[in-house]
């Protein structure tokens, strides 16, 4: 029997042996890498992004900073981008007394992009993120979930602009334009 269970484990590893091959081989490459616009990164590092009004402003800054340099390289900046912010709060669930149950925190973002050098608008556009939370009978537990849901907005507006200006760089990196 031992013999036999020894010749099977042989045949299965024999058998194996072109797929592990195969798989130790294949290398990685990213999903969505595009070896023509890789360019973008570096356009994406020379953008120097504005001050941004009130604390929501000041994440959704720091956001944008550490995501289009997340390495924090030194290098010259070649872009500008300006960020305007509107924000609007409501309840949306309203219990008979008139009391809110349930907020909504809507947070628009109006962005351009210019070169530096000249001034002249590259790219413009606007952004908007909707979160709701819950109104507590505590004051505190309210004021937490309404900083948590700004918190969400911040998130979803980071990574709306972030893809909109990694599409924009690409394509400039692919027309030609990407440089001065």
């Amino acid at each position: 029997m031992p013999a036999r269970r020894a010749f099977i484990g042989w045949a299965l590893m024999a058998s194996l042996a072109p797929i592990m091959a195969g798989l130790a081989g294949c290398g990685w490459t990213p999903l969505y890498a595009d070896r023509e616009t890789g360019p973008a990164d570096a356009e994406l590092r020379a953008i120097h992004v504005d001050p941004i009004a009130e604390r929501i402003g000041q994440r959704l800054e720091l956001a944008l900073r550490d995501s289009l340099n997340p390495t924090g390289e030194s290098v010259p900046q070649r872009y500008r981008l300006r960020i305007t912010l509107e924000i609007g709060r409501a309840n949306i669930g309203v219990i008979t007394q008139g009391l809110g149950t349930r907020g909504r925190l809507d947070v628009f973002a109006n962005y351009i992009l210019s070169d530096i050098k000249t001034g002249a608008p590259l790219l413009s556009g606007r952004s908007h993120a909707a979160e709701s939370f819950d109104i507590q009978a505590n004051e505190y537990a309210s004021v937490v979930a309404e900083d948590d849901a700004r918190v969400r907005d911040v998130e979803e507006l980071r990574r709306d602009i972030l893809a909109r200006l990694t599409l924009f760089m690409q394509r400039r990196a692919a027309a030609g334009t990407g440089k001065p």
